[in-house]
């Protein structure tokens, strides 16, 4: 069966002309974690320290502090901007203005670097950078959504998981660019690297023009001859047969249902909203607990920490293993299922992690087979979590309720990057030598995270593959445990349906008729 079930040729291209924004995330990732440890950046936006006669640039704690944890900060606010610009003005246009957005940023950014003087406008970078962030928060909730609203149930765990290769690949892209100009001496070796940032919101408006909206959002605002439209250009071939009417009539019967109980904000903390708002806030602020955004930030000091000397080429090793495992990952989610590759995977990271905080405790002064030990378990670490690290977004947008999608993915990722802020903002004073000095014993934290991660997985996590978003409704509404989710069937491909004679109904339409005829039947008696 293919990875992509149900989708057409023209269907896949679209949903990776959207995932072209998750480049923002990788790119930006991928060039600050990896200069951190570039000689150029360190000495025009850091400090010269002497040190046993030896001179070198580093940047303090404190900005290294703030030019991580600035990006989540941002990143949150464009989780909270997004709710009403995906909400107002669609999947499409939302696209296109994060795109303008991450453009201004990117350009204050790069021209911190510009003047007279040697060093570099510090607080100009950090201010470009917040609203680059903001592009990249409005992306982390627009995205998901839209693959989640224009893609087959079969192949709805694939098509999200291009969200996360995309990523991925502009992590390797921007780590490979610093990693490339890193002997330079002068202000291209980070501008290049910053200029490269240009082509996600760049490529996102060439191809602007190509995107369908999301064929469920204009259902929703009431266009539904456009919808149609949508429709045959996601899903009709010259031989599938595909009635596009169809398909969008049954999408606005179960739309109608949700917006008789649409209150606005209140549904997300009552009912079942509610847990479905905790099941997609868990998600995320659980892979990022695990040490996500420490091991992509602060890779370069954890891998010091362990003895390691060159760590250019095992950065890019790391993110290229990661590449590969995410690749297999979007055959993983719809072939076993979202809770195996949450449950086995965060087993493995915990042990490695903590396994390599262990060695570090007990060895102080590693010796070569000590780094190779730990070297190795942390590439373990990046396979498995390759594995698992495209649940989080592929269950929050698929969780969401139709009438609160936006506003669940808004709670779920605001939260999980507060949880990343925390995180980058902390860690630096945890593990650097004249504050917590932990180094890579800081791998105890992030193991045990991992420990409650399969936990919390395992009681809490319904199985969702295989169900459209409407089954889902259906499903969450009628407060199915968790565990029995992966036990019920439907006889249609969207609503969840429930035959009476031989007419197929809608589920909540069956359930009204069966008490009709009930009524119906004792009248006649």
């Amino acid at each position: 069966m293919s990875i992509y079930s149900g989708m057409t040729p023209r269907g896949i291209l679209i949903m990776a002309f959207a995932s072209i924004g998750a480049l923002l995330f990788g790119l930006d990732n991928g060039w600050w974690g990896t200069v951190l440890g570039e000689t150029a950046f360190l000495c025009h936006y850091g400090d010269e320290t002497t040190v046993d006669g030896v001179t070198a640039c580093t940047l303090s704690t404190s900005r290294q502090s703030a030019g991580s944890g600035i990006g989540s900060a941002g990143i949150m606010l464009g989780c909270a901007l997004a709710v009403y610009v995906n909400k107002v003005f669609g999947r499409k246009r939302s696209l296109a203005f994060l795109s303008m957005l991450s453009i201004i940023g990117i350009v204050i950014e790069m021209t911190s670097a510009l003047g007279s003087s040697p060093a570099g406008r510090f607080g100009q970078f950090i201010a470009g950078k917040l609203i680059n962030s903001m592009a990249m928060g409005m992306a982390c909730n627009i995205i998901p959504i839209y693959l989640s609203e224009t893609s087959t149930a079969s192949a709805r765990g694939s098509v999200i998981n291009m969200y996360n290769l995309v990523q991925i690949t502009g992590v390797i892209v921007a780590s490979a660019s610093v990693y490339a100009v890193s002997t330079r001496t002068d202000r291209s070796a980070y501008l290049i690297p910053m200029g490269i940032q240009l082509v996600s919101p760049g490529l996102i408006l060439i191809v602007y023009y190509w995107l369908p909206e999301s064929p469920r959002w204009l259902i929703w605002v009431g266009h539904q001859a456009e919808a149609v439209e949508s429709a045959k250009a996601l899903f009709l071939t010259e031989s599938n047969n595909f009635d596009a009417d169809e398909y969008c009539s049954k999408i606005a019967i179960a739309f109608e249902d949700e917006k008789r109980f649409d209150t606005g904000w209140r549904d997300v903390i009552r009912g079942a909203d509610l847990r479905r708002t905790l099941i997609a806030t868990g998600a995320q602020c659980f892979q990022q607990a695990q040490g996500s955004s420490y091991m992509t930030t602060y890779i370069v000091s954890f891998l010091v920490g362990i003895g390691v000397t060159n760590y250019f080429p095992v950065i890019m090793g790391l993110y290229m293993e990661l590449w590969v495992v995410t690749v297999a990952g979007s055959y993983l989610p719809d072939r076993f299922g979202r809770r195996p590759n949450i449950i086995f995977p965060a087993a493995i990271n915990a042990a490695s992690l903590i396994i390599v905080a262990i060695l570090t405790t007990v060895y102080t002064d590693p010796s070569p087979a000590v780094q190779k030990a730990s070297l190795a378990l942390i590439f373990i670490w990046y396979s498995f979590f390759g594995i698992q690290g495209n649940q989080a977004w592929i269950i929050s947008a698929e969780v969401a309720p139709t009438r609160n999608r936006e506003k669940v993915l808004f709670i779920s990722s605001f939260s999980g990057f507060g949880v990343s802020l925390i995180i980058t903002w902390v860690a630096p004073y945890i593990q650097d030598v004249g504050y917590g000095n932990l180094g890579s014993k800081i791998g105890f934290i992030w193991g045990s995270f991992s420990i409650l991660t399969v936990i919390a997985t395992y009681l809490f996590l319904p199985e969702t593959r295989g169900f459209s978003l409407e089954q889902l409704d259906y499903l969450f509404e009628n407060r199915v445990p968790a565990r029995k989710f992966d036990g019920y069937h439907f006889d249609d491909d969207i609503l969840a349906t429930a035959p009476i004679g031989n007419v197929v109904l809608a589920a909540g339409a069956a359930d009204e008729a069966e008490t009709e005829m009930e009524a119906k039947t004792k009248e006649e008696a």
